[in-house]
């Protein structure tokens, strides 16, 4: 992670996730009052346990255990050079933001008026 993806989501840490929605092709989580909409593959996983994919657009959630997530904080996030996005959360899961390859929107980030797209 470059140090100005490390400043524009420095905010992201202590957020609190307070509701997930699903839509066909978009997942969005809350935050208060910011918020985080999904258009790519989102991986997850439990503790310790393996990364799965979880959700993809335009199919059904894999697995109800991403509603863990609720009402934990993000303890830590991590972008690698391909801007796939990790959020360590207070609960001790683990979500992976996997950025789409055909150069289409994968998620974008909102904090207050400022919106960060990848």
């Amino acid at each position: 992670m470059n140090d100005n993806s490390a400043t524009e989501l420095a905010f992201l840490k202590g957020q609190e996730l307070f509701q997930i929605a699903f839509g066909k092709s978009e997942v969005v989580f809350s935050l208060n009052p910011d918020f985080i909409s999904i258009h790519c593959s989102i991986e997850y996983a439990s503790g310790s346990a393996p990364l799965f994919e979880i959700w993809s657009p335009n199919n059904v959630l894999q697995d109800p255990a991403i509603f863990r997530l609720l009402h934990s904080q993000i303890q830590s996030f991590a972008m690698n050079q391909n801007e796939d996005l990790k959020l360590d959360f207070s609960n001790g899961d683990i979500i992976v933001l996997r950025k789409k390859s055909d150069g289409q929107g994968s998620y974008q980030i909102s904090c207050g008026s400022e919106v960060i797209v990848v």
